[in-house]
């Protein structure tokens, strides 16, 4: 349904300003998303390569998986997590989490009673921690570029598609009005002036003829 307006001046010179606003802002916007899109890449493209960094990690353990897999009911209770550092970045102008690092808590075990190798499985479990704990926060910082990125593009679609194109209606709507009632005017006018012009006349004709 179109826009309800008034069809005067004071309207058209509003939405003109209004067109001028959308057309400026709009380039705005547009800039907006080709660097959310550029920055989306990059942070995609850092994902699949952490990803791989935690793949080829695991991968490197295959040869003492079977260890690995032995130790792990006794290092599972060692290896938890305290904190995961995290500071606040901006990517255009977006608030992201960065991950800093993965605090775990230290908890003591007989080292007279374990050999190297539970050391070794203990570290390896803390890497492969800290390399999942890694990607979560990326994902993070991946989802809100997304969300961001949906907003700018439905906020260009809102300009493009609805405001700029209805403005531009609401104007020659206007102008067509006041047009018609400028020329109405002016027939009013003419008319008027013809009925004057006759009255006159025959106000002559009866002097003439008196």
């Amino acid at each position: 349904m179109a826009e309800k307006i008034k069809f005067n001046k004071n309207t058209l010179r509003e939405q003109k300003q209004m067109l001028g606003l959308y057309l400026e802002f709009l380039p705005t916007l547009e800039l907006r998303k080709q660097q959310l899109q550029t920055e989306l890449r990059k942070l995609s493209a850092a994902l699949v390569e952490r990803r791989a960094a935690l793949a080829s990690l695991l991968q490197s353990a295959a040869p003492w998986s079977g260890l690995a897999n032995k130790l792990l009911p006794w290092v599972r209770p060692l290896v938890v997590i305290d904190e995961v550092e995290l500071k606040t970045g901006n990517i255009a102008g977006v608030k992201v989490p960065l991950f800093q690092r993965v605090v775990f808590k230290p908890i003591g075990y007989s080292l007279l009673a374990t050999t190297p190798a539970h050391d070794a499985v203990i570290g390896f479990f803390k890497r492969a921690v800290a390399h999942r704990e890694e990607i979560a926060v990326m994902e993070k910082q991946v989802a809100l570029i997304e969300s961001e990125l949906t907003r700018t593009t439905q906020r260009i679609n809102l300009y493009e598609k609805v405001l700029i194109p209805q403005t531009r209606e609401n104007i020659r709507r206007i102008k067509v009005y006041l047009g018609d009632q400028q020329t109405a005017a002016v027939c009013r006018a003419k008319i008027a002036k013809a009925k004057i012009v006759q009255k006159v006349a025959a106000l002559q004709a009866e002097v003439r003829g008196g």
